[in-house]
């Protein structure tokens, strides 16, 4: 069991709590928000972090997943179960709708059970009762009321009160025409007072008009009277109207009924529909995080690249700032890390990290690391954080952490992760800095992990000597005088006491005195720690530029890699659709030719018909071979910077046979043009492409550019397209439309979170392109579309 108590408020998961509830859609999620919990069973933990992964997949690559009405109709379920009740056409509506989302919600897993495994399990026991729905849609329409023809009854008397108010309506249209010729009434209309039609007579003139006096205006001036002619018009509209009331309450209880034996499937659902808001609030955190779920242990481990505190990050975020990623390992070797460093150094808030992540980890929430990052179990987390004095239990500062340390030492174990913020202070630092060494070894000997951070030189000794710790810094930029917020690993660090002192601005002469106090031993140690600092940031510095290069040269080869495929497919192409064209070729003259043949048989051609057929083949004969030539020729492209090499393709200038050159010697070349070798000077050689390939290629673009024009379409499709292909799609279909004269075409991406929305429109603000763009008119899909004008 994590300890403190209040270990949440400690960590600040109370206020990620605040976050996920404020991702829910109802009061279901919500609740479950509340019920999070410390969960040490690795298998289940596995469970709920894979349906959390499988979620924050689905909103970053799918389509929008249903997320309306998740409303809680607990209290209706409850009212319903009443023997006589019944529920009103507001909460059958939201029922009815529930219902919807929970039957889109289970088809759209259904499609998807091989890609969400997890998902698609908290829905596959359960077989959604399509009658229950089809019961309340019989009665209530998409509007949330009740259908005039629930019954034949209600179906006879809404007819009969809309042919009386017709007939009242037009009766008293007449007086209220004749009243306002006479100038009885006042300036407004015909109104309803009691659901009764009335008119609005003037005070002077209420003897003019025969009838029932209803009310009368705040003034007295008007008085609101119900004419006699319509009297009975009304009484009976106000008879059918109970009769109606009457005939509603009948169907209602009828259908609630109906509802009642199937309550437990309602609840069942109600439950999943819960968990999935539960869920994809967690999921949408973990976006917004750019979160992921490392790879899982079953026993203690913790292996964090690039990690962040998250409400730091939000908050920085927000702000503009960059936020400075934790490299962290805790290892069955060194599971006890002693960080030291200046104060404002990032300590505190590189501890508060490691606990906070470790809880939300083992809650069910992704963290922001890096998805190869490394994760274990722990069964406890305990943390000593920040100030508990209590004027009320007689509790100081110091008294806290005793109280804290015992409770350290009495419970942990080889699976328990502590915390232990500004470790030993509060007290004498002569006899604080022993009892702090006491305590770590204690822990050490239960086999612990844990954290913990200090300014005391004898705790960095221990770590230094002892096995199962290790020593950490936080660095600082000494020129500066500014903190780094990196985290090294590996040796401690100095608290820079005096140089913070002559930075705020204190008097030298204080510091002078103070250092005398501090004496020269300890004074060499700290100026050690400093210059051991000051070259681990310059290696630092040299690690990260050697990275970057690295990472560039990477990159180079791998371009390489892509560009000489790339190359090597379009030369396979090429020769392949040459042949193609070749065969295309001579297939096409031997039908001509056996066409010939025939016709000439059929025809018992003469000799000076034949003499005809055979100077037309001769004729055509020609054109294919000039054709050929024209295909296989080489084009005299010349490169002045290549250098004439074996294997070089060349062409003596002037002339159009290319050849190539089998050896270099000497100022000449040995070129093969064909079965013909033969010495050539190189000022007489012109390097070339063969025409094959310049050629095709230009043949094979004229080719894409008709079959591009006869396929286009003015609308592209990226709804369930994953963010970086979705802009590859994106990029080289708006280079086509650009070449092929399209100005203007639709980009069909849904609404979802908005999320590939964004990515497209940051895309084309940057695009030189785009002249403009906009969302489609609402009712062609309002801003699910973006309409697209080029330049």
């Amino acid at each position: 069991m994590p300890y403190p108590k209040n270990i949440e408020t400690k960590l600040e998961f109370d206020q990620i709590k605040d976050m996920l509830r404020s991702h829910c859609l109802s009061e279901l999620g919500m609740q479950y928000v509340d019920k999070i919990r410390f969960v040490s069973k690795f298998d289940v933990l596995e469970k709920i972090l894979q349906q959390v992964n499988e979620f924050r997949i689905l909103l970053t690559t799918d389509t929008p997943f249903p997320s309306e009405h998740y409303y809680d109709i607990r209290p209706y379920l409850q009212r319903a179960g009443l023997a006589g009740s019944f529920l009103a056409e507001s909460e059958w509506q939201q029922i009815r709708l529930l219902l919807q989302t929970f039957a889109l919600i289970t088809r759209y897993f259904e499609q998807r059970n091989d890609r969400y495994m997890q998902l698609a399990a908290l829905f596959g026991g359960i077989q959604f009762n399509a009658g229950i729905l089809k019961h309340i849609e019989r009665i209530i329409d998409d509007k949330g009321e009740l259908r005039p023809n629930a019954s034949p009854d209600l179906s006879k008397i809404s007819a009969q009160v809309s042919e009386k108010e017709k007939e009242a309506r037009k009766r008293i249209n007449r007086i209220f025409e004749h009243a306002s010729e006479k100038n009885w009434l006042a300036d407004s209309g015909i109104t309803i007072r009691d659901g009764r039609l009335v008119l609005p007579v003037l005070a002077e003139h209420k003897r003019n008009i025969s009838g029932f006096v209803h009310d009368e205006s705040a003034t007295g001036q008007t008085v609101f009277i119900e004419p006699t002619e319509i009297f009975e018009i009304n009484n009976r509209i106000r008879e059918l109207q109970i009769a109606y009331k009457r005939e509603r309450e009948r169907i209602l209880i009828e259908l609630t009924d109906k509802l009642r034996p199937h309550l437990p499937e309602m609840e069942l659902y109600l439950q999943r529909i819960g968990i999935i808001d539960f869920v994809r609030a967690k999921a949408i955190f973990a976006v917004a995080l750019n979160a992921s779920m490392p790879l899982m242990h079953k026993q203690p481990y913790l292996n964090w690249v690039d990690a962040y505190h998250p409400l730091l990050k939000i908050n920085h975020q927000k702000s503009g700032l960059p936020v400075v990623p934790l490299q962290i390992t805790l290892s069955q070797t060194n599971r006890i890390l002693v960080i030291s460093g200046p104060n404002a150094g990032g300590k505190s808030v590189c501890l508060k990290t490691v606990g906070l992540l470790q809880y939300m980890l083992q809650c069910g929430l992704l963290i922001p690391v890096k998805e190869h990052s490394e994760a274990g179990l722990f069964q406890d987390i305990m943390a000593d954080i920040g100030d508990e004095q209590s004027i009320e239990n007689d509790l100081s500062t110091y008294s806290s952490h005793l109280l804290h340390m015992k409770q350290f030492t009495t419970f942990a174990d080889n699976k328990t992760l502590f915390l232990i913020d500004e470790f030993g202070t509060g007290t004498d630092p002569q006899f604080g800095g022993p009892l702090a060494e006491a305590i770590l070894q204690k822990l050490n000997q239960k086999q612990a992990w844990g954290v913990v951070t200090t300014h005391y030189s004898n705790l960095k000794n221990f770590a230094s000597n002892t096995r199962g710790l290790q020593n950490a810094c936080m660095l600082f930029n000494q020129e500066q005088m500014q903190p780094l917020y990196l985290l090294e690993i590996g040796k401690p660090g100095s608290s820079y006491a005096f140089e913070l002192a002559t930075k705020s601005g204190l008097h030298a002469s204080v510091i002078d005195y103070a250092k005398q106090k501090v004496g020269d031993k300890q004074k060499r140690v700290d100026d050690l720690l400093i210059e051991l600092e000051r070259e681990k940031k310059h290696l630092y510095d040299l690690k990260q530029r050697f990275e970057k290069r690295d990472e560039e040269a990477k990159k180079l080869v791998e371009e390489y890699g892509l560009l000489k495929a790339d190359l090597d497919s379009n030369r396979k192409k090429i020769i392949a659709t040459a042949k193609q064209e070749a065969l295309s070729i001579i297939s096409e003259a031997n039908s001509r030719i056996e066409n010939t043949i025939r016709e000439l048989r059929e025809k018992k051609a003469e000799s000076d018909v034949i003499k005809k057929v055979r100077t037309e083949i001769k004729k055509e004969t020609d054109e294919l071979k000039k054709d050929a030539e024209e295909v296989m020729a080489p084009q005299p492209v010349l490169h002045a910077d290549v250098k004439i090499t074996s294997g070089t393709w060349v062409v003596l200038n002037g002339q159009t046979q290319s050849g190539e050159v089998v050896e270099v010697s000497k100022g000449r070349a040995l070129v093969a043009f064909g079965d013909l070798r033969s010495w050539v000077p190189l000022q007489k050689l012109s390097v070339v492409v063969p025409a094959t390939k310049v050629n095709q290629s230009a043949k094979n673009a004229s080719v894409d550019l008709n079959e591009k024009m006869k396929h286009f379409s003015s609308e592209i499709n990226l709804i369930g397209v994953r963010g970086e292909d979705a802009m590859k799609q994106l990029q080289q279909y708006m280079d086509d439309a650009f070449v092929l004269g399209f100005k203007e075409f639709r980009i069909v991406h849904g609404k979802g979170y908005g999320i590939l929305r964004k990515l497209i429109r940051e895309y084309l603000k940057a695009s030189k392109l785009v002249e403009s763009y906009q969302d489609e008119h609402i009712e062609l899909g309002g801003d699910g579309v973006t309409i697209v004008k080029l330049k």
